[in-house]
C-alpha cells in the first residue's frame, strides 16, 4: 500500500513541481526560448528570405530565351560619353563605337572638368566634343545631365540616347540591338554590362560578380515582367524620357535611384542582353577598393527608397515596385554568404539547430545563384578552380568593403576604375577550357 500511494502521489505532482524538482540544465528558461526565436527570426528574414529571392532569380532565367523581333526602325541615336581625364581609354572606346555604328548615330564626348588632352583625343576621333568646366558640380551625374540637356537641345534629329562609359567596348550588334528593343516599344533598355576578362583572379571574380548583378538579374526581372534595372553604362533612354528625369547628382547611386523613379511612375526598362558592352576593371584589390566602395555605398543610401517602393507597390497593387524595392533591399551577396557561414558555424557551435538550419539553407541559396552565374558566365573547369582559391580573400575583402560602407565611408567624388595590366577582351565571355 505504501509503494502504490507514493506511486499514485508522483503522478499527481502538478507542472511546477516537477520543473522546481528538474536538474538546472533541464528546467525551461522562458527568457533563452525568447532570445533564441528572435535569433531565428531575425536570420530568416535577414538571411535566408534574401537567398530564397535570389535562388528565384536563378530559377527564373532557365529555360528558353524569347524569340527576337525582326523588323526593327532605323532609329537615330546620340551616344553621350562623359569623360573625365580619360586620354589613356578614351581612343579604344570610340573607335569600337566608330566601327560599330552607321549614319545614323552621333557621339558626344563632355570633356568634364580635365586637365588632359581628353577633349583633343575626342576631337580626333571624330566626336562632337563639349567641355565643362565647373568646379561646383563635380561628377558622373553632374556631367550627364549638362551633356544630356546640351544634346537634347542641339542634336534635335536623335531620338533615342545611349550612355556610354569612356573605358569601355563595344561588341558588334550593340546599336541593332538596342533598335530592336526600342522597335518593340521599349522606353528604356539596358544592355549587358560586362566585363573586359584577364586571367587575373580578381578580374575573374569581377567578372562572375558583373554576370550575377547585370546579367542575371536583368533576365530574371524581364522573365518576370517586372524592370531590368539600370546600371550605369549600356543604357538607352528614348528621348521623351530622358526629357522627363535627369540623374540626382547628390546621389552616390545616381543609376540605381533614377531607376527606381522609373519604376515608380510605371516605366519599365527593358533588357537586351545581346547588346554586349565589357568595361575595365583593376586586376588588384587596391586598384579596385575606391570604385568598389562607392557602389556600395550608393546601394546603402537607397535601402530606404527601396523600402518606400515596397510599400508604393503594396498600396498601388503592383508587382514591379515590390520585387525592385526589395532587390534593393538585400545585403551583397559576398556579405550575405559570409555572414550566413558564420551564422551557422556558431548555431553550429552553440547547439541551436534550428539557428544552423536556417543559416546553412542561406548558403545554399547563395551557392545555387552563383552557379547559375557559373554558367552565365561560361566559366570551364580550369578557371573555376582558380576562381575558387581567390574566393576567401576575395569574400573578405568585399566584407571588409562593405563594413566601410555601412560606417559611412564611400560618398567621395566621381571614383574611376584603374587598371594595373594590359586586358584581353574575348567575343562573349571568359575563354572556354579545355
Amino acid at each position: 500500500m505504501t509503494s502504490v500511494s507514493t506511486s499514485e502521489s508522483s503522478f499527481g505532482r502538478s507542472p511546477r513541481c516537477c520543473a522546481a524538482l528538474a536538474p538546472d540544465d533541464e528546467r525551461v528558461n522562458p527568457a533563452v526560448d525568447l532570445a533564441h526565436l528572435i535569433l531565428q527570426v531575425i536570420a530568416t528574414v535577414t538571411l535566408l528570405v534574401p537567398s530564397l529571392f535570389l535562388t528565384g532569380l536563378a530559377l527564373a532565367t532557365l529555360g528558353p530565351s524569347a524569340r527576337r523581333a525582326t523588323g526593327q526602325h532605323p532609329w537615330r541615336l546620340a551616344i553621350l560619353v562623359a569623360a573625365h581625364d580619360e586620354e589613356n581609354s578614351l581612343g579604344a572606346t570610340l573607335d569600337a563605337i566608330s566601327a560599330a555604328a552607321d549614319d545614323q548615330i552621333a557621339v558626344h564626348v563632355v570633356a568634364d572638368n580635365c586637365v588632359d588632352a581628353t577633349a583633343a583625343i575626342a576631337a580626333t576621333a571624330g566626336a562632337c566634343v563639349h567641355r565643362r568646366d565647373d568646379s561646383s558640380r563635380k561628377g558622373k551625374a553632374a556631367a550627364l545631365n549638362w551633356l544630356a540637356a546640351r544634346t537634347l537641345s542641339e542634336d534635335l534629329s536623335a531620338e533615342a540616347f545611349v550612355i556610354v562609359d569612356a573605358d569601355t567596348h563595344i561588341e558588334p550588334g550593340f546599336f541593332a540591338a538596342l533598335r530592336e528593343r526600342l522597335s518593340s516599344g521599349a522606353q528604356v533598355v539596358q544592355a549587358a554590362n560586362l566585363v573586359r576578362v584577364s586571367p587575373a583572379p580578381l578580374s575573374r571574380l569581377r567578372d562572375l560578380a558583373f554576370h550575377l548583378r547585370c546579367e542575371l538579374r536583368p533576365r530574371a526581372f524581364e522573365r518576370l515582367g517586372v524592370s531590368a534595372g539600370l546600371h550605369g553604362n549600356g543604357m538607352c533612354f528614348r528621348r521623351t524620357v530622358l526629357e522627363r528625369y535627369a540623374w540626382n547628382e547628390r546621389s552616390v547611386g545616381e543609376d540605381v535611384e533614377l531607376h527606381m523613379r522609373l519604376v515608380a511612375d510605371g516605366i519599365r526598362v527593358r533588357f537586351a542582353p545581346v547588346a554586349v558592352i565589357r568595361s575595365t576593371m583593376p586586376e588588384r584589390f587596391d586598384g579596385a577598393a575606391g570604385q568598389a566602395l562607392r557602389w556600395e555605398r550608393g546601394k546603402i543610401d537607397l535601402v530606404l527608397a527601396g523600402v518606400r517602393l515596397i510599400v508604393g507597390g503594396i498600396v498601388g497593387r503592383r508587382l514591379a515596385p515590390i520585387v525592385i524595392g526589395y532587390d534593393a533591399t538585400i545585403p551583397p551577396l559576398s556579405f550575405l554568404f559570409a555572414v550566413s557561414l558564420g551564422v551557422a558555424l556558431a548555431g553550429a557551435a552553440i547547439g541551436d539547430a534550428e539557428l544552423a538550419v536556417i543559416a546553412a539553407a542561406s548558403v545554399t541559396g547563395c551557392v545555387a545563384y552563383v552557379a547559375r552565374g557559373l554558367r552565365l558566365a561560361r566559366v570551364g573547369p580550369r578557371s573555376l578552380v582558380r576562381m575558387a582559391l581567390w574566393a576567401i580573400p576575395y569574400i573578405a575583402w568585399k566584407t571588409m568593403i562593405v563594413s566601410q560602407a555601412l560606417a559611412g565611408a564611400g560618398r567621395g567624388s566621381w571614383a574611376q576604375a584603374r587598371p594595373v595590366l594590359t586586358l584581353v577582351t574575348p567575343a562573349r565571355g571568359p575563354e572556354p577550357d579545355s
